[in-house]
């Protein structure tokens, strides 16, 4: 049965009803609409979404011609767009440029189609702004791209310590030479302390990588700026300006006083060099600040909370985009070769994460620069840990088991223990490790092992499994990671004491001692 034919006025309704809807959605679209003349190319209509967006008004636009317009940025490309969509009927742009009235640039997505309405061949264009999308996008790009960097650094600076260790063993090893001319031993200990500034880079490799754990306790962090700005004053250039004022209220929160220092210090350098030749205004600053999710939109390293907020800001040249985008990586540097390491702003970024903050900066060529660090807040402070004295170095006669793949590090290690009276056999692995405790298991009092080692096997894998058949073993772990780090991972033991790279031979001699006596096992 056919159905009963519309008349003339139903259809009329219906037609009405259809385009109230169609304008209701088009007024109401959380996206740009923007409505063209086939033909012509002229502006017919735009939606209330568009016009907020690029700060038009609907008459500003009407009648005029795409190209015509000021937010396409780039004519030709508009007129040749235009064209091909004219032929094909269709086009599409996963990213393209505008620019508000204003001057703001904005990132959309483009997309048109050609259709008849009335008769009328018409492009509809939909404009979707993706700018926030594109900055979180390259600020995850960059977020990534820093970490593997940074395991790369601390690749480099766990193979590094090995180097250090050996080197400081063999020069604390010569220094215990009573026969040693004085003019050798100021040489020795003028390479010993380049090995211990070396030591020291190492260190700030593997802070920026996150590997290693630094000691936090509670800390007002206007007492921290207060105490540190008269030695600023003292280091930085006269030209330079330097302004703080401490404020009124505490400012807590959990934090390694020498790391926090380092951060500000190497702040203020890198504003002085921004500075010169001239000089100009350095200010620190500092106060509280709540962050709401809205913070995370803009930054995602950023979190809602309490936050200490330090702002470091300076008068100088400023950065460009393509600076700002490798400004914490590692070895990255404009000055000229032996101004600087490249190693300041990523030690910043480095001790900033592992406080669980973040940096961020502003900058513009030529109006300078503002580094802001956020730091956790704590509103209770807590007392430190106290401190105990370290022993005093004795000698022994115990037998220890030695384990480390790099043979001339092993060397040394056993010459230091051999200087101290210890008996050492030497293992470079955990099968032959486990093929000198079977034959020498009754004579072994302790085990130094390096935590890890080609074979499969950790050093405290290889301490449980001898543990299991000596009770009164005890063993040192040693690393260029630090001990939280291979705590976090499972791979330390609350029974073994770990010993860090680098160390020199009155550090190895101590660590064996303390560790030896907790055991009960020094036979004097």
């Amino acid at each position: 049965m056919n159905p009963a034919p519309q008349s003339k006025e139903t259809i009329q309704q219906a037609l009405q009803d259809s385009e109230v809807r169609y304008r209701r959605l088009f007024e109401a679209a959380q996206d740009g609409i923007l409505i063209l003349d086939a033909g012509t190319g002229q502006i017919i209509d735009a939606n209330p979404f568009l016009l907020d967006m690029l700060g038009y008004s609907h008459a500003q636009l009407l009648g005029k011609k795409l190209w015509e317009i000021g937010f396409f940025r780039d004519r030709a490309l508009a007129e040749a767009a235009f064209a091909r969509l004219q032929k094909k009927g269709y086009v599409r742009y996963d990213n393209l440029p505008l620019e508000a009235k204003g001057g703001q640039r904005r990132e959309v997505e483009f997309v048109s189609n050609l259709y008849k309405v009335d008769h009328q061949k018409v492009i509809q264009c939909n404009i979707r702004d993706i700018t926030d999308r594109r900055r979180l996008e390259a600020k995850l790009q960059q977020a990534q791209k820093m970490e593997v960097v940074g395991q790369l650094a601390g690749g480099v600076a766990h193979d590094y310590n090995n180097i250090l260790t050996s080197t400081l063993l063999q020069l604390s090893l010569l220094l215990e030479d009573p026969n040693l001319p004085d003019g050798a031993k100021r040489m020795l200990r003028q390479l010993e302390s380049e090995a211990k500034r070396a030591a020291s880079l190492t260190r700030q490799l593997l802070l920026f990588s996150r590997q290693h754990v630094i000691q936090l306790k509670p800390l007002d962090l206007n007492v921290v700026l207060a105490n540190l700005v008269d030695m600023l004053r003292r280091l930085l250039s006269k030209d330079v300006r330097l302004e703080f004022q401490a404020g009124s209220n505490p400012l807590w929160i959990d934090a390694d006083s020498n790391m926090i220092e380092q951060v500000v210090t190497n702040l203020c350098l890198n504003a002085q060099d921004a500075m010169a030749p001239k000089g100009g205004r350095l200010t620190i600053d500092a106060g509280l600040v709540e962050l709401d999710a809205e913070a995370i939109r803009v930054n995602p390293e950023a979190r809602p909370g309490l936050f200490v907020c330090l702002a470091v800001a300076d008068t100088g040249c400023g950065m460009d985009t393509a600076t700002l985008k490798h400004l914490f990586e590692p070895f990255f540097t404009t000055k000229e070769v032996g101004k600087g390491t490249g190693l300041g702003l990523s030690i910043v970024y480095g001790i900033t994460n592992q406080h669980g903050g973040w940096v961020e900066v502003a900058s513009q060529v030529g109006k300078g620069s503002t580094f802001r660090v956020y730091l956790p807040a704590v509103t209770k402070a807590l007392l430190a840990k106290p401190e105990f004295p370290t022993l005093e170095i004795r000698r022994g006669k115990e037998t220890i088991l030695l384990v480390d793949d790099e043979k001339t590090l092993r060397d040394m290690i056993g010459l230091g223990l051999q200087l101290y009276g210890y008996r050492v056999i030497e293992a470079a692995n955990g099968q032959e490790a486990t093929q000198v405790w079977d034959q020498h298991a009754g004579e072994i009092d302790l085990l130094l092992t390096d935590m890890r080692m080609p074979g499969g096997m950790t050093g405290m894998e290889l301490f449980e499994r001898f543990k299991r058949t000596k009770a009164t073993l005890k063993g040192i772990i040693s690393s260029g990671y630090s001990e939280e780090i291979m705590k976090s991972q499972g791979l330390m033991d609350p029974g073994v004491i770990f010993l860090p790279k680098p160390y020199d031979v009155k550090v190895l001699a101590g660590t064996v001692r303390r560790c030896l006596d907790q055991a009960g096992l020094h036979r004097g």
